[in-house]
C-alpha cells in the first residue's frame, strides 16, 4: 500500500514512532522528525542503533543550523535542547559507554562534504568551521559533566581487551578530547594520561588531544616522546604518521611534507604512504582542501611518484581528487589538477583510467 494510517486510542501524548527497531536489513528510511521526537529517542529509545541514529540525525540538524546562521554573519546558537541532550548522557552511568561515545562523536567532516554536495556543493571551510561550534559549545557546555565522567570511568584494572573495558577507555577518550577542546585543563590530563598510560589506545587518545588541540609547546614534546619510545615499532609509527598528517592546522601540510623526508617514512612501503598521504587526503579535508591548492598538488605529486613504483596503490590514493563535482569553490582546482595529471606521458594504467573517468563529462 501506498499509504497507511494508524491512530493510536487512549494515548495521552502523540507517541514518537521507533521505525525499524530490531531491524538488521540495509534500509534507508527517511523520516521527518521534530527536534523533540529526536531528543526522545536519544534519551529513551531501547535499541542501540536508533538512539544512536536519532543523536546522529539531532547532531546534523544542529550542525546545519549553525552553518546557516554562520553563513547570515551570525554568530552560531546551539539548540539548547540538543546540549541538553548531551548532558543527559555524560550522566547516565547505566548506559553502555560504547553506545554514549559513539552519541557523543559528531558526523564527520567528509559525511557531511557528501550530504553537501546533492544540494550545490560542499563548502569545506563552512563545515568545518560549523562542526567546530557544535563541538565547542559541547565540550564548554558540560565541562564538569565530561571531567566527571572522564574521571569516572578511570580504571586501575590490569589492561583487557574485553567489551566493558573497551567502551569505558573508548567513552573517557571521546570526554578527554572535548576536554581539550575545551582549554587548559583537559590539555594537563592529556599531558599526565599520556605520561602514565598503561595500553596504547590510551597514549594514542592523549597524544591526539594534545596534537589537535594544544600549542607547539605542549605538541612538539609530545610527538618527539611518542616517536623516541616507538620508532622500533613499525606498527606504531604508522600510526605516529596518520595522527600528524589529520591534524587540523595551516602548519600540518608543511608537517607532512617534511615526514616525507623522515627516516619512519618509506615511500616504496605502501602501509607508509597510506598512513601519511592517504590519511592526509582522506581523513583531513580542512588542509587537503586549501584555498591555495597546495593539498591537491601535494597529492597529486605523490601519485604520480608513486605510479612508478605500485600504479595500483597510486591509483587508490588518486580517489579523494577524482570527488572534484562535489565541492564549491575547489572544484576546478581539483579538475585542473586532474587534467595537468592526465597529460603527463609516463602515467601508468591504472592512474590513467581513473583520471579518465573522473574527467569524463
Amino acid at each position: 500500500e501506498p499509504e497507511q494510517t494508524f491512530v493510536f486510542e487512549h494515548v495521552t501524548e502523540a507517541p514518537v514512532p521507533a521505525l525499524l527497531r530490531g531491524f538488521s536489513a540495509p534500509v534507508r528510511l527517511a523520516c521527518d522528525y521534530t527536534s523533540a521526537q529526536l531528543r526522545a529517542l536519544m534519551s529513551r529509545e531501547d535499541d542501540g542503533f536508533l538512539r544512536w541514529d536519532a543523536a546522529q540525525q539531532y547532531a546534523l540538524r544542529v550542525i546545519n543550523e549553525v552553518q546557516a546562521q554562520q553563513a547570515s554573519g551570525e554568530e552560531g546558537v546551539l539548540d539548547p535542547e540538543y546540549l541538553a541532550a548531551c548532558g543527559d548522557l555524560l550522566r547516565d552511568t547505566e548506559l553502555d559507554p560504547a553506545l554514549v561515545a559513539e552519541m557523543l562523536s559528531l558526523p564527520g567532516e567528509n559525511y557531511l562534504a557528501d550530504l553537501a554536495a546533492a544540494n550545490g556543493g560542499a563548502d569545506v571551510d563552512a563545515i568545518h568551521a560549523a562542526r567546530k561550534a557544535v563541538r565547542n559549545g559541547i565540550a564548554t557546555t558540560h565541562r564538569d559533566a565530561l571531567q566527571a565522567c572522564y574521571l569516572r570511568l578511570e580504571n586501575s584494572a590490569p589492561y583487557a581487551p574485553d567489551a566493558a573495558q573497551i567502551g569505558a577507555r573508548r567513552l573517557r577518550n571521546v570526554c578527554l578530547d572535548y576536554l581539550a577542546l575545551a582549554g587548559a585543563d583537559g590539555l594537563l590530563l592529556a599531558e599526565a594520561q599520556f605520561a602514565g598510560a598503561s595500553n596504547m589506545s590510551d597514549r594514542l587518545a592523549a597524544l591526539q588531544a594534545l596534537a589537535f588541540h594544544g600549542e607547539a609547546t605542549r605538541r612538539d614534546p609530545a610527538l618527539q616522546k611518542f616517536h623516541a619510545d616507538w620508532q622500533h615499532e613499525t606498527l606504531v609509527m604508522n600510526k605516529w604518521l596518520q595522527l600528524q598528517a589529520t591534524i587540523p592546522a595551516p602548519g600540518t601540510l608543511e608537517q607532512v611534507q617534511q615526514l616525507l623526508q623522515h627516516p619512519v617514512f618509506d615511500v616504496r612501503n605502501p602501509n607508509k604512504v597510506r598512513a601519511l598521504i592517504g590519511a592526509f587526503a582522506n581523513a583531513n579535508p580542512l588542509v587537503f582542501h586549501r584555498a591555495d591548492g597546495a593539498g591537491y598538488r601535494l597529492l597529486a605529486d605523490m601519485v604520480m611518484q608513486i605510479d612508478s613504483l605500485n600504479p595500483q596503490l597510486a591509483a587508490r590514493l588518486l580517489v579523494p581528487l577524482t570527488r572534484w563535482r562535489n565541492y564549491r569553490g575547489r572544484g576546478e582546482q581539483m579538475r585542473g589538477v586532474l587534467q595537468g595529471m592526465i597529460d603527463t606521458p609516463t602515467v601508468s594504467r591504472d592512474v590513467y583510467e581513473m583520471l579518465e573517468r573522473a574527467l569524463a563529462d
